[in-house]
């Protein structure tokens, strides 16, 4: 990643955590004023939204440091350790949003929402939708900003959610109150599901596509003087490829030539995938 974007991603971040720390102030005084569950959620969700914001923030920072003795392939994978602490805190916060809920549900039928609680869930629902059209637009090709983008995405869909009940409940019965506030818990249930899914792929090392595979063996062959690519793996950490292949030279060539080769070869490579790839050859005769 480019310093340019770098410095994008780290102020988008910055400001996802200036957004959202109105958007939470607002929502939970509009909880405590109107009596809506769904906005105290809502509010809960932005809070904490400020402290993944902060936790992307300083996780994405480290990852972008060059390797160093002690990290010696670099610090990509602070991006998918500062995911799950996002996805711990969430779920830790939104337990204790369900026992709420389940709490004042089991009350029996509480008493209406106030109609103010309407006009604070428009106004966050508004910031929110500005937040999350910038953590998208600013934070791509970074996983950490991707998963705040995703997470302030589904913001959105609270919002929505939570304007509804909000307006019902203060219209007709506080039971749609607190129908919002179980189906935003079922979003965020979905969200820590998903993401965690896909943090996966770069916890165990998962092989990037077959068709970067291919594109890495295509740029090899294409070099003059490569006979042959066998024992071809790869491995996908962030943004970037880790492989490692084995490249076969003719036998008479000298440690110089063959040396010649694979820095042409990663040449290739690395202009082909966008400078992502950290290729590692070993040279080896040929059998003809």
């Amino acid at each position: 990643m480019s310093t340019l974007q770098a410095g994008r991603v780290k102020r988008v971040l910055i400001f996802s955590s200036i957004g959202n720390a109105a958007v939470s102030l607002l929502k939970i005084l509009g909880g405590l004023v109107s009596g809506s569950t769904a906005l105290l959620a809502d509010g809960s969700d932005s809070v904490l939204n400020v402290a993944s914001a902060a936790i992307a923030y300083r996780y994405y920072t480290r990852s972008m440091k060059p390797p160093d003795a002690k990290h010696p392939y670099g610090h990509t994978r602070f991006e998918a350790y500062g995911s799950i602490l996002v996805l711990i805190l969430m779920a830790v916060t939104f337990s204790f949003v369900g026992f709420m809920a389940v709490d004042r549900f089991s009350h029996g039928e509480p008493e209406r929402v106030g109609p103010i609680g309407i006009a604070f869930a428009l106004v966050s629902l508004a910031l929110n939708l500005m937040v999350s059209s910038l953590l998208r637009a600013y934070g791509k090709g970074s996983q950490i900003a991707v998963t705040e983008s995703r997470h302030t995405s589904l913001d959105v869909l609270e919002g929505v959610t939570t304007l509804t009940g909000v307006t019902l409940g203060s219209t007709l019965s506080a039971y749609y109150d607190l129908a919002a506030t179980f189906v935003i818990l079922g979003i965020v249930a979905y969200f820590i599901y998903e993401t965690l899914r896909e943090l996966q792929a770069q916890v165990v090392d998962t092989s990037p596509p077959p068709e970067v595979l291919k594109a890495i063996e295509e740029e090899a062959l294409r070099v003059r003087g490569v006979k042959g690519v066998h024992s071809l793996r790869a491995r996908a950490v962030g943004g970037r490829i880790y492989a490692d292949l084995h490249l076969e030279v003719s036998p008479q060539l000298s440690v110089d030539e063959a040396h010649s080769l694979c820095d042409q070869v990663e040449r290739n490579v690395s202009k082909r995938l966008g400078g992502n790839v950290d290729l590692t050859i070993h040279v080896e005769p040929s059998s003809d």
